[in-house]
């Protein structure tokens, strides 16, 4: 080492480690006076579809990909397509993912060409902070100080603190209220993380909360995992904590110094090993691995223990089989891990000009291994969305890492994991989950910090018992890339308000007579009104969705089946009627610019895609026909706004669609709502315009022709029922599964409203509907029964 070197080690094992960091924060501070802060900043903006992006544009690094509900689509097209991706232009520099199982195994597993060192985030933490630790070691040096503190999680350490563990576990979860909301990250998760810690480090129990805090801290700078910017807290909490850890190093020192017995806690065991009795010498070494060590025991824990409420919610089922055989729990700690997936990633960087998968890697470039991907990896995992708490192989996941670097509290966490599991269900009946959990901004972290929630005493029947008679609730992956939750379930609503919008139309205010909140939608969703026992009509929402209230604008048509008539006619104010839904088949995609188009009856849908591109900050613009202003709805809404045309037909004929769609517009999205022959001319219209410009919503089936490969007839088979049935030609897949007993649900019957839709397993389907999107089609998961029919001679069905 030269005399540099030396001096600066001096300097460092001389000056306290909270001195250290505060004279960082300054001199960052000052840099940041003279040469601008290099931080980059992260706005939590609608990710777009990835089906709308080439490949070259797909940047999986967005820290609000996971709170979006996009990273899953997002690493599907990646594993798909392009394994190991290469992003050239992402704000933390250019990088390669890989995202399929059997490479990350080969990754982490080769040290020698793809080396931990210096990092193992995406980005570059802020000066200063960027610290050492054994997991961002190679061997020799990270097995050597990874040995020094891997005897605090050996078998006979972890036996000895089960009973702990539990008393714990117990304390926190009695004292938990009951049928009340709480927040379980907080009280719950956060809690029992922040008491194992204080236990692992021999830390002040009283100031356990601290160690979350400034772990938080670690993990979320802007420039190393897109979290926050607050640089100067996030150097204050790293100051304390280092003055903590001193203190704590310290004060254990003097008491074995004195003849205390020594401890089994993770400080003790430090200042026991040959390799790091001088830690505290190289205070940012010392800082980092006790980042590390607090990280690991955090977030892992931590955010699975959420995580594996909020899977059980989304898959009830798999709560019922919980309930009924405790014994499932050991094999359920395996998928929640795999399936919630607490850490994203780990970053390695390639030591040598290298292949992987086929791609040349050159040495120096960042590889980052998407564990959060390989844990949905098909080739690897059936159904690897699907959350079944005895999975044959979920123990394999990759949610620990493999090879040197594997987690070594992995024990730890699968024990915490299972005693929490095991005493809630001595206690609860069922963890209700209220409402979208809030999740952390980050790439790196894959974690909650909200989670409101009820809980139900044992000898109350689970909420999942008390509403059997009712469909459970839909999560679905809305188009624009928003998570949103529909629902199948029917409710009896008031008319509280009625008024005629124009000639022929009126608009119904619907709420629910007890004042309770109706589920939330989004801009292009449609309900049900069922308003005979036959008779059930299709009409998208029109008012606002931050309003406590439905709306619908309903239009008298003069050949109507029944539907626009009995609403006229009977649908007055303090009627009540029965409703389902909402659902979305017609969603807003994200875009910077819109141009709506809109005919007659067709504006109603708009109205709330013109409040959400607002609420976007996206422009807009409109062209609004119809047969004369007095036939047009809520004109008053729209005409005072220059964005917006209005073209009566009999004041000016027939709409100017060539003054909006003859030349293609970049990065504009069309979206139509009105008559078929409108429809079809906007679909003319737009025919040179980039493929997914166009977006439309009929009212109407279009007519389909039967492609030359077309079946006359096959056979379905219903996966979850276990039903096989023929469908010969003139029957509807819908029909002929209904008949053999299969529970389905359906409404239009003509393909355009969306009830019926089933997802594919296996076969080829034949789509004859008008809602899917070309891309859509293309995919073949997915398939409306009521129209559609089959191109193989076997189609499995998720029904």
């Amino acid at each position: 080492m030269g005399v540099l070197g030396q001096v600066i080690n001096k300097a460092q094992a001389t000056i306290p480690m909270d001195r250290q960091v505060q004279g960082l924060h300054l001199f960052q501070k000052a840099k940041k006076l003279v040469l601008g802060d290099n931080q980059p900043v992260f706005v939590d903006e609608a990710i777009p579809d990835v089906d709308e992006l080439a490949l070259t544009e797909i940047d999986v690094s967005n820290p609000f990909l996971y709170g979006q509900g996009q990273w899953q689509p997002y690493f599907k097209r990646l594993r798909d397509e392009a394994p190991v991706h290469y992003q050239a232009n992402s704000a933390f520099g250019p990088y390669w993912s890989v995202t399929r199982y059997d490479d990350i195994m080969t990754v982490d597993k080769d040290f020698q060409r793809f080396s931990a060192e210096p990092q193992i985030v995406i980005g570059t933490p802020p000066e200063g902070l960027d610290i050492e630790m054994f997991i961002a070691m190679d061997p020799p040096r990270h097995d050597q100080q990874r040995n020094a503190v891997q005897g605090v999680v050996a078998p006979q350490n972890l036996e000895e603190m089960e009973g702990l563990i539990r008393s714990r576990v117990q304390e926190v979860l009695d004292d938990l209220p009951v049928n009340e909301p709480f927040d379980w990250v907080d009280k719950v998760s956060i809690e029992l993380t922040s008491r194992m810690l204080a236990t692992l480090l021999d830390f002040p129990y009283e100031q356990r909360r601290d160690l979350v805090y400034w772990t938080d801290l670690a993990a979320a700078s802007a420039s190393a995992t897109g979290g926050s910017n607050d640089m100067d807290e996030m150097y204050r909490g790293i100051a304390d904590m280092a003055k903590s850890f001193s203190a704590l190093w310290h004060d254990k020192a003097a008491r074995r110094a004195a003849g205390e017995k020594p401890g089994y806690d993770l400080i003790t065991l430090m200042q026991m090993s040959e390799d790091t009795k001088d830690l505290i010498n190289r205070p940012m070494e010392f800082l980092g691995n006790l980042i590390l060590l607090v990280v690991g025991g955090n977030d892992t824990t931590r955010n699975s223990m959420s995580g594996g409420v909020v899977a059980l919610n989304q898959f009830p089922d798999q709560f019922d089989r919980l309930r009924a055989d405790h014994g499932l729990i050991p094999k359920m700690v395996h998928e929640i891990i795999r399936w919630q997936t607490p850490l994203a990633y780990m970053r390695r960087i390639a030591t040598q000009d290298t292949v992987l998968n086929g791609q040349f890697i050159r040495k120096g470039d960042k590889v980052v291994m998407w564990y959060a991907s390989a844990n949905r990896d098909e080739r690897t995992f059936e159904n690897p969305d699907d959350f079944i708490i005895d999975r044959q192989n979920a123990r394999h996941h990759l949610s620990f890492g493999i090879g040197v670097h594997r987690c070594m509290g992995s024990r730890l966490a699968e024990m915490q994991l299972r005693i929490l599991w095991e005493e809630l269900l001595a206690r609860f009946s069922d963890i209700e989950v209220l409402g979208e959990p809030e999740y952390l901004q980050s790439n790196f972290v894959r974690g909650y910090t909200k989670l409101m929630v009820t809980l139900a005493p044992i000898g109350q029947e689970p909420r999942a018992r008390q509403r059997a008679a009712a469909p459970q609730p839909k999560r679905i992956e809305s188009r624009d890339g928003w998570q949103v939750a529909t629902t199948e379930s029917e409710v009896d609503l008031l008319v509280v308000a009625r008024r005629e919008v124009a000639e022929g139309i009126v608009e119904l205010t619907l709420a629910d007579p007890s004042g309770a909140e109706l589920p939330s939608w989004t801009a292009g969703a449609h309900i049900d009104l069922m308003l005979a026992p036959s008779l059930t009509r299709q009409y998208s929402l029109c008012g606002s969705a931050s309003d406590d209230a439905w709306k619908v604008g309903v239009l008298l048509d003069p050949n109507s089946r029944g539907g626009s008539a009995h609403v006229h006619g009977k649908l007055t104010e303090g009627a009540t009627v029965r409703v389902r839904g909402p659902r979305n088949h017609f969603p807003l995609v994200s875009s910077p610019r819109y141009q709506f188009i809109a005919g007659g009856i067709g504006i109603t849908p708009i109205l709330a895609m013109i409040e959400a591109a607002e609420a976007r900050g996206a422009e807009w613009s409109l062209l609004y026909g119809g047969r004369s202003r007095a036939s047009m709805a809520f004109l008053d809404r729209l005409e005072s706004d220059d964005r917006v045309t209005v073209w009566p037909q009999d004041e000016k004929g027939l709409l100017d669609l060539a003054s909006v769609l003859g030349t293609p517009q970049p990065d504009t999205l069309v979206y139509c709502c009105g008559p078929g022959a409108l429809l079809d001319a906007v679909e003319d219209g737009c025919a040179g315009w980039p493929e997914g410009s166009l977006h439309l919503e009929r009212f109407a089936a279009k007519k389909i022709e039967a492609s030359e490969d077309a079946l006359d007839s096959f056979e379905v088979e219903c996966s979850r029922s276990g039903v096989t049935v023929t469908v010969p030609e003139g029957t509807t897949i819908f029909d002929a599964v209904e008949k053999a007993g299969v529970d389905v649900l359906g409404s239009c019957m003509e393909g355009i409203c969306g009830t019926c839709e089933a997802d594919v397993v296996d076969g080829t389907p034949d789509h004859r509907d008008s809602i899917l999107s070309k891309s859509e089609r293309e995919r073949g998961d997915t398939i409306m029964t009521c129209v559609s029919r089959s191109l193989s001679k076997k189609l499995v069905l998720d029904l």
